[in-house]
Order: C-alpha cells, then sequence, then structure tokens
C-alpha cells in the first residue's frame, strides 16, 4: 500500500500519523530524498533509508504525534558529537516531522436539551461528535447539525457496545432516567475524559454506589467529572455547552502539555543512554 493511499485511509479513520521527510542531507547518507509515514499505532510506510537513523527519526515521530507538535530531526551518521546516531558513515540528514493529528472524538450519550446544545458548539471547534440515544425522535431532532454521527438502539446497552469507545474518547452522559445505567458501563473504561451532568449530591451518590457494590476504585473515580463543566454560573442548555466544552478544552490542552514535558524527560533520558552507549563502543 503506497504511502498516500495509508495515509488517507488514517485520515478517513480520524487517526494520527506523522509525514517524515528528508529536507537536506550532506555528504555519504543512505537517502537524499525520500519519505515516510509513522502512524500513532501500527507499522510504519516506506523508509528514509533504514539503520539507526531511521529508528531514531521514527522515534522523533511517535514523541512528536503524542505531543501533537510537528518538528525537524537533525541526525548526523557519526559515533561522537551533536546529534551523532552511532554510524560511521559520516553524512547528515535533517528530516522534518510533519504531525497530522486525529480530531478528538465527542461521544454524547443521550440526546437532550444540554448534549444538542454542546453537539452544535463542538462540531466547529473541531470534535468529532457522535450523539447516541435510544429514543429516534431524538437522534432526528431538527437542531442537531447534520455532520453529527447518530447512534441509536434497543437500549444503552445496545448502543454502548456498537461504540469505538477507546482512550481518545470523550464521553459525556446527559440522559433522561438512565445516568447510572450508563455509567455502570463506562466508568471503567481508559478514556480521554468522562463527564456526568447531574448535581453534586446525584454525583456523590453514584460515586458511592459505584464504590460499594461495583468496587470502583477512589482513583478512578477520581476521573469522572461531576458535576461536569467549568463553575461559571450556567443557567440555560447553551451556558452548560460552554461550560462543558471549556472543561474539555482545558483537559485536552493539559494532557497534550503534560505529555511533552515528559516526552522532553524521556528524550533526555535515551539521548543520555545512546552517548553513553557511543562512548562505551569508541572505547
Amino acid at each position: 500500500m503506497s504511502l498516500f493511499t495509508t495515509a488517507s485511509r488514517l485520515e478517513n479513520e480520524n487517526r494520527a500519523f506523522a509525514l517524515l521527510q528528508i529536507i537536506e542531507c550532506r555528504g555519504s547518507s543512505p537517502r537524499h530524498s525520500a519519505s515516510m509515514l509513522v502512524p500513532e499505532e501500527g507499522p510504519t510506510v516506506g523508509t528514509i533509508g533504514g539503520g539507526m537513523m531511521e529508528r531514531l527519526a521514527i522515534e522523533q515521530a511517535r514523541e512528536a504525534l503524542a505531543e501533537g507538535t510537528s518538528r525537524v530531526f537533525h541526525g548526523k551518521l557519526a559515533r561522537q558529537g551533536a546529534n551523532a546516531v552511532g554510524s560511521d558513515c559520516g553524512g547528515a540528514m535533517t528530516v522534518h516531522i510533519a504531525v497530522y493529528p486525529g480530531s478528538p472524538h465527542l461521544f454524547l450519550l443521550g440526546a437532550g436539551h444540554v448534549n444538542r446544545a454542546l453537539a452544535r458548539l463542538a462540531i466547529p471547534l473541531g470534535f468529532k461528535t457522535t450523539l447516541a440515544d435510544p429514543w429516534e425522535e431524538n437522534l432526528q431532532h431538527p437542531e442537531l447539525p447534520e455532520q453529527c454521527v447518530r447512534a441509536g438502539g434497543e437500549n444503552f446497552t445496545a448502543i454502548i457496545s456498537q461504540l469505538k469507545l477507546t482512550s481518545s474518547s470523550y464521553v459525556v452522559i446527559a440522559t433522561n432516567h438512565q445516568d447510572r445505567e450508563v455509567l455502570e458501563q463506562v466508568i471503567s473504561l481508559p478514556l480521554a475524559y468522562l463527564g456526568l451532568l447531574a448535581s453534586r449530591r446525584k454525583a456523590q451518590h453514584f460515586r458511592d454506589l459505584l464504590q460499594k457494590e461495583q468496587g470502583i476504585s477512589a482513583d478512578r473515580l477520581a476521573t469522572l467529572h461531576a458535576p461536569v463543566g467549568l463553575e461559571i454560573e450556567a443557567e440555560t442548555p447553551e451556558e452548560i455547552a460552554v461550560s462543558i466544552l471549556a472543561e474539555m478544552i482545558l483537559h485536552y490542552r493539559q494532557k497534550k502539555a503534560g505529555a511533552g514535558q515528559e516526552n522532553k524527560t524521556q528524550t533526555g533520558d535515551v539521548a543520555a543512554e545512546n552517548v553513553a552507549s557511543r562512548e562505551a563502543t569508541a572505547v
């Protein structure tokens, strides 16, 4: 499968990837003009020359994907010195790593007033949005934007089993009277964000039940945003939707910043290990 065919497929599947392209070469380098694709998960496509240079470029691409930020990688085919990769060829290469992040996927469980308002606000901000509800009338409400994916079924249990909820999924629960049923099914999933539209009293009641009856840990319960949304004295469905979306954006940005800081620390550790390895080899 070609590089661009793969890129098109990943984009259609809303999966992040990085495109690596050689933008400068000096001296003896394995490739002088080449590109390759590094997906967030799965095998790479293409090659920029193989060897230690390519391996380190792939590592840089994975880190860039985690941060969601493009970068430039400099590699020198030498065993010592700045940007050395542990090779004796003597050339140098500069690779541009362009990150194409997938859009965050928002799943709205319940198609009432607040979640409909949330769908209208989230889509223009780049959230791929799926609205789920067993009531077909709610899914066909005229206020819903056309880009909103609808998911129906006999009940929420049947619907949730069909949704592809992953560690990058944002989920907001706001049903008519099935919040507990829905929450019990998703609380243990490794979601990026989980929010529940509820009063403080109701939220605490659900936390107590989940801990006592299902043995859900305190750490897991702490990941539940309930009451959902930032405290801005919101009253109308639209105002509540704004508070929820603001909290999701804040969570998203803080997570990216945290990933970037963690990768910088890891990069420093790996660089130190590579230097130590090259010095040992030289000896």
